[in-house]
């Protein structure tokens, strides 16, 4: 199996998916993934953003047997480092008769399109150079007159045997002769891939259902090499909830967006897979169990609707099973500089019952860390006598609670109002509103066991609830 990029940008949420598909395949079958850098659009691959796509893939959780960082038998590993490879395998199909020099300019081949798709055809090349006999095609070019080589594509219907989508079935007018050389000596697209495909050993190739024009061209090259092709799959796009293209206007779109955002890369590992894969009512999958259970033959052949709330759900739940250090450490990443370990562990506590991505860490947590902005609340004026009672039962307690210590002071407090005839709410609600300013949140409990006790005192004296 292979994963092949551009790096020309980020790492798509699509392509992030192919990436998966191809390593859950070669995973389950414990076969090899191998991840190829496609670098020959050289106007707009950059070095920073293959380094951005390997360190997303490696994010996932995904790893490589061969590629450009790891080495591996049939490297290069990106296609920039291969040209040789190309120009010779392509001058040895032109010496076979199978590609051939074409000298067509470009205004030429733009007029060719142009009347084709006046009279309702498909463009395509119209074959005018495949007739120039071998030697004045070669004295052209010794002459240096440029010229691209295409491959000379045969008449014939071709079948690519889906293993998703089952047999698809292209006429033999699907294409005309493609370019394999272009006149400045870098490779087409198509060519390029299926020799890499060739040399590096490929098997199976899964991909989206945008590639299958691409894949009959490739099976035309294997043809031209006399090469067996390697069984294909092609996966359904993933589409906005408008059934559009996944583009910016939806948000995140890039695997460096979600990371941003804050999601476990097992979710989103856990999301991709279920975009097209039906689990039953067991959604909640590991990498591991993802490893072991795919099948890709089970991918559903129709369009993928990204769901964020699906998102959201899935992340919660493996928010919900990380161990309790990892989830403080996250938390904590989130938080401002130099929040004490206390208010750390509070803080991850009381909000992990409602987080669904660690970005919302900061926004939730800034009432608790930060005091009340503004007038003091009607309903907290009111409460004075009782909020002087917590003022008091929090003076004698620590500077710092833990979880058993706040759930002890504020079952003190309880009593105290039970006792005073103060209904609970009357006790808990002006204390909420004084400690966060907030009508409601997480827990009382660790509301109060993140805040110090100086802290939290200083809040009631600006109610003025404490007494001095």
């Amino acid at each position: 199996m292979r994963f092949a990029p551009s790096p020309t940008g980020g790492l798509h949420i699509g392509s992030a998916r192919t990436a998966l598909y191809n390593y859950l395949f070669a995973r389950h079958h414990g076969g090899d993934f191998v991840l190829r850098i496609e670098d020959t659009d050289a106007a707009r691959s950059e070095q920073r953003h293959e380094a951005s796509i390997l360190a997303d893939l490696r994010w996932l959780g995904l790893r490589w047997d061969e590629g450009p960082d790891v080495g591996g038998p049939a490297g290069p590993y990106r296609q920039s480092e291969r040209s040789e490879l190309y120009r010779s395998l392509a001058e040895g199909l032109v010496a076979a008769g199978h590609a051939y020099p074409c000298f067509c300019t470009a205004e030429r081949l733009e007029r060719v399109r142009a009347r084709q798709l006046a009279e309702g055809g498909t463009p395509r090349y119209d074959g005018r150079c495949a007739a120039i006999p071998a030697a004045e095609a070669a004295a052209r070019r010794d002459a240096g007159e440029p010229a691209v080589l295409r491959l000379r594509v045969p008449a014939q219907r071709w079948l690519v045997d889906d293993l998703i989508r089952g047999p698809v079935e292209f006429g033999p007018l699907t294409f005309g002769d493609f370019i394999i050389v272009r006149s400045s000596g870098a490779a087409g697209y198509n060519f390029a891939a299926a020799v890499d495909d060739r040399e590096m050993g490929i098997t199976h190739v899964v991909r989206g259902e945008d590639h299958l024009t691409n894949t009959v061209r490739q099976l035309a090259v294997f043809l031209a090499l006399g090469a067996p092709a390697p069984r294909y799959a092609h996966h359904s796009l993933v589409l906005g909830a408008d059934g559009g293209k996944l583009s910016k206007r939806y948000g995140a779109t890039t695997i460096g967006d979600f990371r941003r955002l804050g999601y476990l890369p097992a979710a989103i590992a856990n999301y991709l897979a279920l975009l097209s894969w039906s689990h039953g009512d067991d959604e909640v999958l590991s990498l591991s169990r993802l490893e072991a259970e795919f099948r890709i033959e089970a991918l559903s052949a129709s369009p993928a609707v990204f769901d964020v709330a699906k998102l959201d759900w899935l992340d919660h739940q493996h928010i919900m099973r990380l161990d309790d250090e990892t989830h403080r450490r996250l938390v904590a990443e989130r938080l401002p500089a130099g929040t004490l370990a206390p208010a750390v562990a509070a803080l991850a506590a009381a909000l992990r019952p409602s987080l669904e991505r660690y970005g919302e860490v900061p926004e939730a947590a800034a009432p608790i860390l930060q005091p009340p902005p503004g007038p003091v609340d009607e309903r907290v004026a009111a409460a004075h006598w009782q909020l002087t009672q917590f003022a008091e039962l929090r003076a004698q307690a620590a500077e710092w609670l833990d979880e058993a210590d706040a759930r002890e002071l504020l079952a003190a407090y309880r009593s105290w109002a039970k006792q005073a005839g103060v209904a609970a709410r009357d006790a808990l609600l002006p204390l909420r509103l004084v400690l966060t300013g907030r009508e409601h949140g997480p827990d009382l409990v660790f509301v109060v066991a993140a805040i110090a006790r100086s802290d939290a005192l200083a809040r009631l004296a600006r109610a003025g609830a404490a007494s001095r």
